[in-house]
């Protein structure tokens, strides 16, 4: 390969590239060609002047570019800017990280989605506004006005008077006198709307909602949900928060020093957000804090038949696009590169170090303009070419994306080197994604204030020789959602444990989702009893009734899908071994020949094998 390349460099003329632009003055904004330009360019617009962007700043440059990330992208871009380069402040990003997040999500844009169920709401198609439609049991309406109840008024004050003037149909659970009877019509009303408007108001818990909310995601339902935030007061009862808790994923991610306290109420429900925001945005559906703002997209995709996913800014919609991408990865690479040229941890390397490093990053081995431009300029100006991390992060990305202008001759070498060196990399790809571990069992459910893993399920699990991943972590936080969500894919099977030690909420939420989705899921359930007390704060009567009323909706709703639903944890565990072994023997009966399958016991909270090949 090696004379392949030095024939192939013979055919490469001297390179003028007029596009190359270069603002090498030391503490300014850097660029080192097109690509670096355009995202300067849209950097600068935001800005404000300052060298840095703040959350909501990096969420309006991305989508100026064309990118639109979940909220839990945007999180980890923060906070993993913030661990690379030690800093307090987890709302501040460079441009040099920019760069690396932008170019990251560049390259991934260009590949087809690794998510097929991502696309599964083209099955929706909404039809315009056709009010002669009735159902023979009750009435078929246009919209759904699931979420928050009592003590609520946003359907009576915005959402019907709107409705009205759209000329939509809708249902409207919120009844004065409610009675059981109630149940069925709801949930056929629910079954036949052509849109559901879901409002998690910031008044209420509303954990039995939020529940409902992300199974419909996960069952593919148009859906529209509308979260005004975390409450702070139910019921003249304050949630009790730590001095540390933010809003995170809800009208701004988490902005403080510390990490939230998860055992603070406040804090629990934060992370339940959390899990829904995410789960939702997963379905590529956008999540609204405007209710008027949602009532005309919802009008919109009735009476014009545009599809939810399918909403845009123009709209007053935060789209979402590519959920499935894991970023960060990058700048973490890049940091940790820099660092091995830097031992001496100056903060700089040369640029002859700088080349090599690019070069060990990208697999690229082209003459870099740019390289060329600065020795030039630091040889008449007497300055030694130095490079800090965010100039680095600069000159990586215009490296990563610079292809030479070829003609003739060196074009078909160029075109002949790319083939084989796309072979090449589709084996590397396929070598990383077959390090890919799969486990039988992921445990879900509670984990503060329960043993139940460890002392029950684990042990039953390794007697019977079937692997599991446990995700319990000694200081969790949300950047751990998105390792979580790809540790389920990998899992053909998911236990989950609602304890009665714990309120779980965001557990309910997740859980729900998955049973929506058709996951093979073995569900234990147990209620919270009165004067329980979680990390010594007890719990108030009317929260025991609002976490128990979770709960029971997350019974019902599994046992309407045909969930195995049980209250005690070994019960639960010895009916999932039972169903594996089940389906081993269906398999087996099916499919003669053996199937691999992971090695016995094993267990892994790492996923290091995806992180290989980040920037090629």
């Amino acid at each position: 390969m090696s004379s392949f390349r030095k024939l192939l460099k013979w055919f490469q003329p001297e390179h003028q590239d007029s596009d190359v632009v270069i603002n090498w003055n030391r503490g300014e904004n850097v660029v080192f060609g097109s690509v670096t330009r355009r995202y300067l360019d849209a950097f600068e617009r935001h800005s404000e002047g300052s060298k840095h962007i703040n959350q909501k700043q990096l969420i309006q440059v991305l989508n100026e570019l064309g990118f639109f990330p979940t909220k839990s992208q945007v999180y980890c871009m923060l906070h993993t800017a913030a661990d690379c380069c030690q800093r307090q402040n987890t709302d501040a990003i460079t441009f040099g990280e920019f760069c690396t997040f932008a170019s990251e999500l560049e390259q991934e844009y260009a590949k087809p989605s690794v998510l097929p169920s991502l696309s599964s709401h083209s099955r929706y198609t909404p039809q315009p506004h056709s009010p002669s439609k009735r159902s023979s049991v009750i009435a078929k309406f246009n919209v759904f006005l699931g979420g928050s109840c009592n003590p609520t008024t946003w359907r009576r004050d915005v959402a019907i008077p709107l409705l009205k003037q759209y000329s939509l149909t809708f249902y409207n659970p919120q009844v004065e006198s409610w009675s059981p009877d109630l149940i069925e019509i709801e949930d056929q009303a629910k079954r036949l709307a052509d849109l559901l408007l879901f409002v998690i108001d910031n008044s209420t818990r509303s954990i039995a909602s939020m529940v409902e909310a992300s199974f419909l995601a996960g069952a593919n339902r148009p859906l529209i949900l509308v979260l005004k935030g975390l409450p702070s007061v139910v019921e003249n009862e304050t949630l009790t928060e730590n001095t540390t808790t933010s809003a995170a994923f809800t009208s701004d991610l988490c902005t403080d020093d510390e990490p939230y306290d998860p055992d603070r109420e406040l804090g629990d429900m934060e992370t339940a957000h959390a899990f829904l925001c995410d789960l939702v945005e997963r379905q590529c559906l956008p999540i609204f804090e405007d209710l008027e703002t949602a009532l005309h997209c919802t009008a919109k995709v009735l009476n014009q038949g545009v599809p939810i996913p399918g909403l845009d800014l123009s709209d007053g919609a935060q789209p979402v696009k590519h959920p499935d991408i894991r970023v960060g990865l990058r700048l973490i690479n890049l940091k940790e590169t820099f660092r091995t040229y830097d031992p001496q941890n100056t903060g700089k390397i040369g640029m002859p170090d700088a080349l090599l490093a690019m070069r060990s990053l990208t697999q690229k081995n082209l003459s870099f303009p740019a390289y060329d431009q600065i020795v030039q300029s630091c040889s008449k100006s007497g300055d030694t070419p130095e490079f800090d991390f965010n100039e680095f992060c600069c000159l990586v990305t215009e490296y990563l994306f610079y292809e030479p202008n070829r003609s003739g001759l060196s074009q078909f070498f160029q075109s002949t080197y790319r083939f084989f060196r796309q072979i090449g990399r589709q084996d590397a790809e396929e070598e990383v994604e077959s390090l890919e571990i799969s486990r039988d069992v992921f445990l879900g459910g509670s984990c503060r204030n329960s043993n139940w893993r460890e002392e029950i399920v684990i042990p039953i699990l390794r007697k019977n020789g079937f692997t599991y991943f446990d995700p319990v972590m000694p200081k969790w936080n949300l950047r751990y959602l998105p390792l979580e969500a790809q540790a389920k894919e990998n899992c053909d099977y998911l236990l989950y444990v609602i304890s009665s030690q714990a309120r779980s909420a965001g557990s309910m939420i997740e859980v729900a989702h998955y049973i929506g989705q058709d996951r093979k899921v073995i569900l234990c359930v147990q209620d919270i009893q009165e004067g329980l007390v979680v990390d010594g704060e007890k719990l108030t009567p009317r929260a025991v009734k609002d976490y128990n009323r979770g709960r029971q909706y997350l019974a019902d709703v599994a046992s309407r899908e045909r969930v195995p639903v049980f209250s005690d944890v070994t019960e639960a565990t010895n009916a999932l071994v039972a169903r594996i072994k089940r389906d081993r023997e269906q398999e087996q009966t099916d499919n003669p020949s053996p199937s691999h399958r992971p090695q016995q016991g094993t267990q892994s909270q790492s996923s290091s094998a995806s992180c290989l090949g980040f920037l090629t």
